[in-house]
């Protein structure tokens, strides 16, 4: 696939700020990123709202195929139906994710080692910072 998407949520504290870093690439060069805060959640709600925004930002630029990828175990996952979503906060997010999910022909999704995800982090801790 031409298309990888990197995604990562971030918390100070848990519950906390949150924020998100998301970055599309295609053919291995860097199409688009965010990075931002988004108000107070836990760890786990940033994960998603960090891969829906991701999501989003892949279909809006015409990505019919992705690879996204992200060092969250539990929301890769989860996504994927390996384990099941019982936090009823998450359960929307989840919703919204699978829905966005059909705006792609081929979507894999691939757990990556936290340091093979470190510049979605350092774009979290940025927005953290600001």
């Amino acid at each position: 696939m031409s298309y990888i998407l990197q995604f990562d949520g971030a918390c100070r504290g848990n519950p906390g700020i949150m924020a998100i870093g998301v970055v599309l690439m295609k053919d291995g060069k860097k199409i688009k990123e965010l990075s931002k805060c988004l108000g107070r959640g836990t760890n786990n709600i940033a994960e998603w709202k960090a891969l829906i925004e991701g999501l989003k930002l892949a279909r809006d630029r015409g990505c019919k195929e992705l690879e996204v990828r992200g060092d969250s175990q539990l929301i890769i996952k989860q996504i994927t139906g390996r384990y099941r979503v019982k936090s009823s906060n998450l359960i929307p997010l989840f919703h919204e994710a699978k829905k966005l999910c059909n705006n792609f022909e081929k979507l894999e999704f691939v757990w990556v080692k936290r340091e093979d995800n470190s510049y979605t982090d350092t774009l979290c801790n940025r927005a953290l910072d600001m």
